[in-house]
């Protein structure tokens, strides 16, 4: 199984259905029984005002972590990177735990 990105608002959506528990940085998905490490981040939407995206980050998703090393900074739904500001939604990297 490889990497998945989880909004914040799903995992609020599947915490509350009972279908996800969180605990610490370990997620599981109930109904399958599997487990992942989670590690706060952000998808990208799209570049405001800007008909191309320069830095060819739209569609990829960047940990806090990556985007601290890129000097990018985030202010609630929006990274700026350089001259460009982006609209990304918050989650987080699902890395799947051994079972």
């Amino acid at each position: 199984m490889s990497n998945l990105f989880i909004s914040v608002e799903r995992l609020d959506t599947w915490s509350a259905e009972g279908r996800a528990t969180l605990e610490g940085d370990r997620m599981t998905l109930t109904e399958l029984g599997r487990s992942f490490a989670m590690k706060p981040a952000v998808h990208f939407l799209r570049a405001v005002g800007q008909n191309h995206d320069p830095n060819d980050l739209i569609g990829r998703v960047k940990s806090k972590q990556s985007l601290e090393a890129m000097g990018a900074d985030q202010m609630e739904s929006s990274v700026i990177y350089k001259d460009t500001a982006y609209d990304v939604i918050d989650g987080f990297i699902g890395e799947p735990l051994p079972p």
